[in-house]
């Protein structure tokens, strides 16, 4: 089914939510008033979160369907929830490191919150993705001539994710949402720095999440398609992440050089995903491997 119009709600939601954060930071940084206090507080970044996963949730169920939806979250929540909790306990994955009371609600020694946060940028890098690099296989091509299509991707979309939590986490520990036990050479001079297994569990969790969205993503018929379900939704979610994180590195953090590293990752991202618009709106080139939007463009 092709319909222009599908998805263009969840893509209004995204503009709104990027353009309230713009706003927000933009008074911080300009105005003579602090709203640090507001946009880091527990409940705006819960409200935040929800927003976010509720866009995750929309777009996905109208490109994938209820059942494959609802299992590929589930699991990545679960993924990066395990994941975590061997952090905090046993100081697996990503290094030594504990959770304050800032982010509210733990269980296991595991911040709730956090483990929601995997969610929008686990999507929004999945989506970049599929807009980056066009597929070679089709859904109905077998599992091994499929996989290593998959194994490219995921790892492109765990660079894309890591990418964002080079910025989010100086800005983490200034403020005091969690602790590395032992320092770290990333960023030293922000609360002794952050250590590189950090990243190093990033990019491993976030693989096998990008993985598992694709084996059980890329099977069975997709429900409807369209330009705002397929590139700009997902677009200007990974958009928001970047703008946001970049903003906080900049006005909240007051870190330059931060702001700088996430330009030339996220940065990068946004920037090439943004030059494969436009032969994707004309029909040129296509995505996810089928040519999906073809007919879609044609409309336009």
């Amino acid at each position: 089914m092709n319909n222009n119009n599908i998805g263009r709600g969840a893509f209004i939601l995204m503009i709104i939510l990027t353009v309230i954060g713009v706003v927000a930071l933009s008074i911080n940084a300009f105005l003579p008033i602090d709203l640090v206090p507001i946009m880091m507080s527990p409940k705006w970044l819960l409200m935040t979160f929800i927003v976010l996963t509720t866009f995750v949730i929309w777009n996905s169920v109208l490109t994938k369907g209820w059942g494959r939806s609802l299992l590929a979250l589930a699991l990545a929540y679960i993924i990066a929830f395990t994941a975590e909790a061997l952090g905090v306990n046993f100081g697996l994955v990503f290094g030594r490191y504990y959770y304050t009371d800032a982010l509210g609600i733990k269980f296991i020694g595991v911040a709730l919150m956090v483990a929601l946060a995997w969610e929008p940028i686990l999507y929004a890098s999945f989506g970049i993705t599929d807009i980056l690099i066009p597929s070679p296989v089709k859904r109905s091509d077998s599992l091994l001539r499929r996989l290593p299509y998959y194994l490219g991707a995921a790892f492109v979309g765990a660079l894309a994710t890591t990418a964002w939590d080079m910025m989010i986490d100086p800005v983490a520990v200034n403020r005091g949402w969690w602790v590395w036990l032992d320092g770290g050479p990333y960023m030293p001079y922000v609360e002794h720095g952050v250590p590189i297994s950090n990243y190093m569990g990033w990019l491993g969790t976030a693989f096998v999440c990008h993985l598992m969205y694709r084996l059980i993503m890329g099977t069975g018929p997709r429900p409807h398609r369209s330009l705002n379900l397929s590139v700009y939704g997902p677009l200007m979610l990974y958009f928001y992440l970047f703008i946001t994180a970049e903003g906080m590195a900049l006005t909240i953090l007051k870190r330059p050089e931060v702001g700088l590293i996430g330009l030339m990752g996220m940065g990068f991202f946004v920037a090439v995903a943004l030059m494969r618009v436009r032969p994707l709106q004309q029909g040129v080139e296509t995505t996810l491997g089928e040519g999906q939007l073809e007919a879609d463009a044609k409309k336009q």
